[in-house]
């Protein structure tokens, strides 16, 4: 026999909200201690002289963590062990899998949005959910992920292919086939969907699940 799920607490609207949009965000008093644990650790180390970031040769401002961010932040376990695993579990219906970790600072340096900047889907395995945890505190103004629903997303989908046809051709020939799509993304969601587009932000600690396959974009400035 299957073991219960645990209750889901505050958490339930956060997963009726990921069950029919593909993106929610929640903190606590858990998250909240284990952001601030892992940004003291950063800064102590940082302090003492250590490399913490690797370069940005492309200048996007997104540096990329060093070391190893599963061995040199134990706390994260706590993470998946309280809230965040309450949500995933009853949001699989069963345990789940981490695939990977990686941890970034922004600091965005260009107004032109390049790469995972513009809007994009994953297209990983649709059972994948992607997580953003914010180890500081977020405002619109400093760029955070933003999301489309993915019932938006879809209709976006669904249509893309007869919409881009003659376009595709042209790029393929020309070797740049994702600018056709990153283009027709941000026209259809500039006049179509400005509103539903979701940035979640707020305290440090902020969890922001997201389905890797619904269209999002990463920070700019």
């Amino acid at each position: 026999m299957a073991a219960p799920l645990p209750d889901p607490g505050e958490l339930a609207t956060n997963i009726d909200d990921f069950k029919r949009d593909g993106v929610t965000s929640f903190h606590s008093s858990v998250t909240q201690t284990i952001a601030r644990s892992m940004a003291v650790t950063l800064a102590k180390r940082e302090a003492a002289g250590e490399t913490i970031w690797q370069g940005d040769p492309e200048t996007l401002g997104g540096n990329r963590y060093a070391g190893e961010v599963w061995r040199d932040f134990p706390e994260l376990e706590g993470l998946f062990r309280a809230d965040l695993g309450v949500f995933l579990q009853h949001y699989f219906g069963c345990y789940f899998r981490i695939w990977f970790a990686l941890l970034y600072r922004n600091s965005p340096k260009r107004e032109i949005r390049v790469g995972s900047q513009r809007w994009h889907s994953d297209s990983g395995p649709g059972s994948c959910v992607n997580v953003m945890f914010y180890l500081d505190e977020t405002t619109p103004e400093d760029g955070p992920l933003e999301a489309l629903p993915w019932k938006e997303a879809l209709s976006i989908f669904r249509t893309e292919r007869s919409a881009l046809r003659g376009r595709l051709e042209q790029e393929d020939a020309a070797g740049d086939r994702n600018g056709a799509l990153y283009d027709h993304y941000e026209r259809v969601i500039s006049e179509r969907h400005r509103n539903e587009v979701v940035q979640p932000h707020g305290p440090a600690g902020l969890v922001v699940p997201f389905l890797n396959n619904t269209l999002h974009r990463g920070g700019c400035c």
